[in-house]
Parts: structure tokens; C-alpha cells; sequence
């Protein structure tokens, strides 16, 4: 058989893992690379395989940097089936659809900008059409239930913990009369976090591919982080503030609603008998597709921790409670700001780059009452990014917005394990494998998490590159350089095209910035250099990573 890292190697997005035996090719994952343009470019790359050669996937989770190209694939010629939990086939049944929409307003924004300089129009990697279209392929699996696919290739899913119907694969293939055993850890979630279980250890296998997103470092305490940030939202109301958490839809907004469900029972009434104005108090769910996603876990309890589940079922109120509003449409959105009560507002997206967050932002921001609190990872080139960063004026919705409200980042909350509790998940193997392939992680979070493998562990662990293919036969495992594929079509021509560019958008920048030293007091005209500065800095890390990845000399 052979293995191809497609995807998620030495970054953390676009998961995807092609295998091939004598008779079947497949996919583990097939995700939307996922952060600044250098790597979101890497969407618009053909696949390295033929899509309608293509016989089925096994899909880990509904979050898109591991399911977002399953419609491009079906779009391209693939018609197989899609395997995964229940839960995971009804969160993508949202998810997809909301990605195909962005899609389609990512490319007529791209192509906006190309009718001014008399490009050709690009067109989106899939529409909602597809997305919608390419649902009726997921066939929904439980947890712990064998798949036999034929006689030589079967697999089960375990609870990995991460989000609800995430799952770790185990995959047994058969060649020759031999059976190996192949685990993929999928996103490994934290222990003890509330009302989703634990990730379930698997026991065997000859080989493990796992990821390392916090291969490198070690979260803060779960319950440590809920009491900073309810000390935050205490301290927030009382000087007569609002509290605005961008959020990401799919896991994290429903933590953050059953931490706020306890804050409302355990502390809430306490303190409106030292304070009538926190009776007022209001908590908004401001975000269509969190809302949606919300209304799954609702309907999905078989996969909550069974403590959690009683203690939401005996106050009626599962991921729900008296004083939360969910607003849909876009009239109630816009009310909320209008409202002088209290309130504590979450909202999509997680990382400010879109959606009604940023009227909220524009909105709070520049209130000194005011805080802001960020609950999970801000990708560079974000404005979640740039606020948690500490800029001090900010383009929001095309107006200057100064920062005067309390930023707070709390990465605590995350659900992805960190180095410990990885370590922990693999300590679950009786035996030692054969070989461990570190993926999705950052470089140094990746080489992190090998070399306390190596020192606590004695694994054998490796680093796959992007398209790196091994070969497994007869008890070897070889590695077989990149797998050929199309991204050489990038070649020469366009690197120098945006070399030119660069060179063009310099010339420019230096004209500004001799503006600014014969004009010193115009501030907004520092915050657009600086900006500029850093649009530069993206498009020259974009360009050493296409002459990087297509081994070219410039």
C-alpha cells in the first residue's frame, strides 16, 4: 500500500490523506487550507489525484479545514461515499453550505478587484449548489461499530473528544494475507472538559498518524480559565460595560454558552442582590450558523458526557437557558446594539474576518467600559489578530475605530489537546508501533511533540512534508519524495508576475511614506503605511513559499 500526506504537514489545515492499495483508493479527510493568503492559495491547486478514481473517504469531523473540499471533490467527478458519526454528517450538512457561500462571495470579491486591472475572472472552488448536492453521499457510522468495505479493508471510529461526532480512525488493510493496522487520531480533544466525553484511547497499532496542534505547549488549567473569565464579565459590568466574544460556530460557542448557563445559575443570583442593574442582563447569540449548530447539539445528547447531560436535563436547559436570545436575522442583529441593557454578546467568526462580529467590534470597541474577549487561536493577517495584538486603530467596515475597550485572550478554551494529554492519548498503545507521523501542527509545534516522543516514548516519529508518499511492503515502510501532482503549473511565470507586483506596491509605499515625513500629523495616513507594510510582508512570504514548494530558482 501507499500513504500520501496531501495536506495539514507542518501547518494546521487543509487535512487530507490519500491511500492506495491494490484495489481501492481512498481518502482520510479532504479540508480547506485554512490562515493567510500563502496558504489559503494552496485551495486553488489541482488535486493530485483524480478525484473520480477516487472510491470512498473517511471523514474525522465536520470542521472544514477537514471536510471544506468534500464538494470541490464531488464537484470534480468523485461519487463515492463519504463515511462518518451521525453527528458530524449533520453539523456538514450546515457547515458545507455556509463554506459554499463564502466561496462564491470570496470569488466575486476576487473578482471585483480583477475587473480594474483586466484579469481574467476566477471562478469560486464550489457554489452552495455543490455543497448541498454532495450531501447525498455521507453515510452516517456509530462509534465502536466495524465497517467492513470488502475483505481486505475495514474500519471503526472511537470518540476523539475534539468537537460532537469527532471521531479517530481505526483502519485495518489487508495486502498479500498480511493485515496491517493504521490509526489516525483525527483532532484529539482535552480531558475533563464540560459535557463532551473524553477522547477514547486506542490500545493497537502498527502505525499512528496524529496531530500536534498544541504539540508544543501546555494549556492552562480548564476551570482556571472559566474563573478568569467570569471574573472578566463581573469586572465588565460593573463599571457598566458590554462583553463581546467572537467565536467560532462549531464547538466553542457551545462551550462558551454552558459556562455563561453556569455563570447565570451559580453566580447571577447572587450578585443582582448587591447590583439591580445585572438583573437587566441579556446574553446573545448573534451568529445564524452558531445558532444552527447549536440546535444539532441539542438534538445529538448520545454524545454528551452522561454527569453534564443530567445536570442540563434537570434544569431544562441543554446548551440553553432563561436570559439567552438567538437572534437569525440580520433586523434583530442590529437591535441588540440598540438596547441599553447589559449584555454579553457572542458572535461569528471566531477570528473577525467576517460576519456580524464586526458591527459588534465597531460598535464596543472604542468604549474604555467595554471588553472584548478572544477564546480561541487569532490567525495572523486577522483582525482578531491585529486587535489581541494590541493596534491601537483599526479599519473596521471601512471606518477608523480607535481601541479603548479591555482585550482579554483566553486561549484556555481551546479544544484541541495539548502536548501532555497527546503524549497521554498515545501512552493508551500497548504496544510500540512501527513508525508515528506527525501532522497537522506548526513546524515547531510538530518537532516538539517528536522529540518528547523520542525522549519519553522511544516512538519512532517522523514529519511527512507537503505530498510526501510512502511506500509499505513486506514490514517496510518507505519514503518515496512528493507525490507528482499539479502544483508545477504555479511554475515561474506567475512568480515573477507577483514579483513585479511587489516591486510595483514598494514604489508606491515609498511615495506614502515621504508623504508622511513632509506630513507627520496625519495618523491615518500611518495606519494605511503600515498596513500597506504588512499586505507587503504577506505577499513576499507567499511567494519564498511557491519557489520553496516548487523547488524553483528565481
Amino acid at each position: 500500500m501507499k500513504i500520501s500526506f496531501l495536506g495539514a504537514n507542518r501547518l494546521v489545515s487543509g487535512s487530507c490523506y490519500l491511500i492506495q492499495t491494490k484495489y481501492k483508493k481512498f481518502l482520510i479527510d479532504c479540508g480547506l487550507f485554512r490562515g493567510e493568503e500563502s496558504i489559503t492559495r494552496l485551495n486553488y491547486l489541482p488535486f493530485s489525484f483524480r478525484p473520480e478514481e477516487i472510491d470512498f473517504v473517511i471523514l474525522t469531523h465536520a470542521h472544514i479545514d477537514h471536510c471544506g473540499k468534500i464538494p470541490q471533490l464531488f464537484k470534480e467527478g468523485f461519487h463515492g461515499q463519504v463515511y462518518c458519526t451521525k453527528s458530524t454528517m449533520e453539523l456538514c450538512s450546515i457547515m458545507l453550505p455556509d463554506s459554499g457561500q463564502i466561496q462564491e462571495e470570496d470569488a466575486q470579491e476576487e473578482n471585483q478587484r480583477r475587473l480594474r486591472t483586466g484579469e481574467p475572472f476566477v471562478e469560486p472552488l464550489y457554489d452552495i449548489e455543490d455543497a448541498l448536492d454532495c450531501l447525498i453521499l455521507f453515510r452516517a457510522v456509530p462509534y465502536q461499530y466495524k465497517i467492513n468495505i470488502d475483505e481486505n479493508v475495514s474500519f471503526r471510529f472511537q470518540d476523539a473528544g475534539h468537537v460532537l461526532g469527532s471521531a479517530s480512525i481505526e483502519l485495518w488493510i489487508n495486502e498479500d494475507g498480511k493485515t496491517s493496522k493504521w490509526v489516525f487520531s483525527g483532532d484529539i480533544g482535552r480531558k475533563n472538559k464540560p459535557f463532551l466525553k473524553n477522547p477514547q484511547r486506542i490500545r493497537e497499532a502498527d502505525y499512528v498518524v496524529i496531530e500536534s496542534t498544541y504539540g508544543g505547549r501546555v494549556n492552562r488549567p480548564y476551570r482556571q480559565e472559566v474563573k478568569k473569565f467570569f471574573s472578566i464579565i463581573d469586572k465588565t459590568l460593573k463599571r457598566g460595560g458590554d462583553v463581546i466574544i467572537p467565536a467560532f460556530a462549531l464547538q466553542r460557542t457551545q462551550d462558551i454558552i454552558y459556562e455563561l448557563s453556569q455563570y447565570y445559575n451559580l453566580q447571577l443570583k447572587q450578585l443582582v442582590h448587591r447590583d439591580k442593574k445585572l438583573k437587566k442582563l441579556r446574553f446573545y447569540l448573534d451568529s445564524p450558523l452558531a445558532i444552527a449548530v447549536t440546535k444539532i447539539y441539542r438534538n445529538n445528547p448520545q454524545d454528551f458526557a452522561q454527569k453534564d447531560l443530567r445536570i442540563m436535563e434537570n434544569r431544562n436547559q441543554l446548551l440553553d437557558f432563561q436570559s439567552l436570545r438567538m437572534t437569525s436575522t440580520a433586523n434583530a442583529s442590529k437591535q441588540i446594539n440598540r438596547s441599553r441593557r447589559s449584555k454579553i454578546i457572542i458572535s461569528a467568526s471566531g477570528m473577525c474576518d467576517g460576519g456580524r462580529i464586526q458591527y459588534h467590534l465597531k460598535e464596543h470597541l472604542w468604549k474604555k467600559e467595554s471588553s472584548v474577549i478572544f477564546v480561541g487561536y487569532q490567525a495572523e493577517g486577522t483582525l482578531g489578530r491585529k486587535i489581541v495584538s494590541g493596534e491601537k486603530c483599526l479599519d473596521i467596515l471601512d471606518e477608523m475605530v480607535d481601541v479603548k475597550a479591555e482585550i482579554y485572550h483566553l486561549d484556555g478554551f481551546s479544544s484541541h489537546a495539548d502536548r501532555d494529554e497527546l503524549i497521554w492519548w498515545l501512552k493508551g498503545l500497548k504496544n510500540k508501533p512501527k513508525k508515528v507521523f506527525i501532522v497537522h501542527g506548526e513546524k515547531e509545534e510538530s518537532e516538539s511533540l517528536a522529540m518528547n516522543l523520542d525522549e519519553q516514548l522511544d516512538f519512532d516519529a517522523y514529519i511527512p512534508v507537503m505530498g510526501e508518499t510512502f511506500l509499505i511492503k513486506d514490514k517496510q515502510i518507505t519514503s518515496q519524495g512528493k507525490i507528482k501532482d499539479s502544483s508545477k503549473e504555479l511554475q515561474l511565470d506567475e512568480i515573477l508576475t507577483d514579483l513585479n507586483k511587489i516591486k510595483h506596491k514598494f514604489h508606491l509605499l515609498l511615495t506614502e511614506m515621504e508623504l508622511f515625513g513632509l506630513e507627520n500629523e496625519q495618523e491615518s495616513l500611518w495606519y494605511t503605511i503600515k498596513g500597506k507594510v504588512e499586505e507587503l510582508q504577506k505577499d513576499i512570504r507567499r511567494v519564498k513559499y511557491l519557489i520553496k514548494e516548487n523547488e524553483l530558482e528565481v
